[in-house]
């Protein structure tokens, strides 16, 4: 499996708007980081905010730009967020209507062995 493989396979299930399958996709312990919080979130913190962001946008859709393995497992990808704003976030932001393009850098570290992939 290549590096655009891994990540298309994460970005199905959110283009889907399917939160259940984007959060099967995360190992346990898995952490992730995102500006709108001021810490690591990990376990149920992600699930609920995975289903936060498809609720705030419904229509939610991920392209890749690029992307690529950068050696140690680890998948970096350029990717574009495109929806409209029209459910609220977890955090109690209201919807605003208003459709985003948003520019997102994901790195994300896969286990070869999870994935069927032979390690180098």
């Amino acid at each position: 499996m290549n590096a655009l493989e891994v990540i298309q396979r994460f970005i199905d299930p959110f283009n889907r708007h399917d939160p259940d399958a984007v959060n099967a996709l995360y190992a346990e312990g898995a952490t992730y980081q995102s500006p709108r919080f001021d810490h690591p979130v990990k376990g149920q913190a992600i699930a609920d905010f995975n289903k936060s962001v498809l609720t705030a946008y419904p229509d939610l859709r991920f392209e890749v730009i690029s992307s690529g393995d950068i050696g140690g497992d680890l998948v970096a990808t350029q990717l574009m967020l495109h929806g409209t704003h029209t459910g609220p976030f977890m955090d109690g932001t209201p919807a605003t209507g208003r459709k985003v393009a948003y520019p997102l850098a994901s790195f994300a570290q896969t286990v070869a062995e999870q994935l069927g992939l032979k390690a180098r």
